[in-house]
């Protein structure tokens, strides 16, 4: 695919996925992927075809927007990216200190496969995650939001609740398909149960570990510790709490610890870490290689 091409084939909508909002002009809003962007800055217009950055004034077509966000002025680079049989970028949503979450309801298609795209993996890497174990637990989604005649897709992480919903991310992206709730990994016999927010967490815990040892619960949000509670209390073995080190782990945490008055809060053994996968990143970094815990 040459430049000409691009210009005429892809939009900016198209890699970014879906806005945030749409304002009342019609321009959707985003935020910028290459700069830290609490206030959404990213506009676009309605037919997709040129971005603008309100809070400098920058603006372009899909070209500069896949320039800037590679940071890069290389064009055979540009063409790579978007020539791929999928986008790594999607409906952008960017982990500073808290992702906002999206609940996805609006897709045109959407499948699951075993994961394979080179990207995810790289992502997982990224996180210094064991890659054996994450195949356990993960599969890719593969997605669009607008009808597509091209094959291009949209990807991500796909990590199943026990309602039939999954959680959806990749380095860009944090959202979810309906219905949601929590997942159960409770297999192992006689095998303590650790309980997480995310299942980043519960991967690190494992990747830790060097291999899964326990059974697992991911809250995929603090809103489901009721439901959490509820099958904690028909568990016979020894209940651990991982949760954030944060004010929302902080608070689920005093309210499972007062359901269930035996479980341990093991959160200060990653302190000062924010959560689980944090304290591994910091902790491979330092020694460069995977910890065993």
């Amino acid at each position: 695919m040459n430049i000409r091409q691009i210009k005429e084939q892809i939009t900016c909508l198209d890699y970014l996925g879906k806005p945030l909002k749409k304002t009342r002009a019609g321009w959707y809003v985003y935020r910028c992927p290459w700069k830290e962007d609490k206030n959404p800055s990213l506009n676009v217009t309605p037919n997709g075809k040129v971005w603008k950055d309100l809070s400098t004034g920058a603006t372009g077509g899909i070209i500069e927007l896949v320039q800037t966000c590679l940071n890069t002025r290389d064009f055979s680079r540009v063409c790579a990216e978007l020539d791929s049989s999928s986008f790594s970028m999607s409906s952008i949503v960017f982990d500073y200190e808290k992702k906002e979450e999206v609940e996805t309801t609006a897709f045109h298609s959407f499948s699951l496969v075993p994961l394979q795209s080179r990207g995810l993996y790289a992502y997982l890497s990224k996180r210094h995650i064991n890659i054996n174990i994450a195949r356990q637990y993960l599969q890719e989604a593969r997605y669009s939001f607008q009808p597509r005649d091209d094959g291009k897709f949209l990807y991500a992480l796909a990590y199943p609740n026990d309602k039939g919903g999954c959680e959806l991310r990749s380095e860009y992206y944090k959202g979810g398909t309906s219905p949601k709730g929590i997942s159960t990994h409770l297999g192992k016999e006689n095998a303590p149960t650790v309980v997480f927010e995310g299942f980043f967490d519960m991967l690190s815990f494992a990747t830790l570990c060097g291999e899964v040892r326990h059974n697992y619960i991911v809250l995929n949000s603090i809103v489901n510790t009721p439901a959490a509670i509820e099958v904690l209390r028909s568990i016979s073995g020894k209940v651990y709490l991982c949760l954030d080190n944060d004010e929302g782990g902080e608070k689920a945490t005093r309210q499972m610890l007062e359901a269930l008055p035996s479980a341990v809060d093991i959160r200060s053994r990653f302190a000062p870490a924010k959560d689980v996968n944090e304290y591994l990143c910091k902790t491979t970094t330092l020694s460069g290689s995977q910890p065993n815990r």
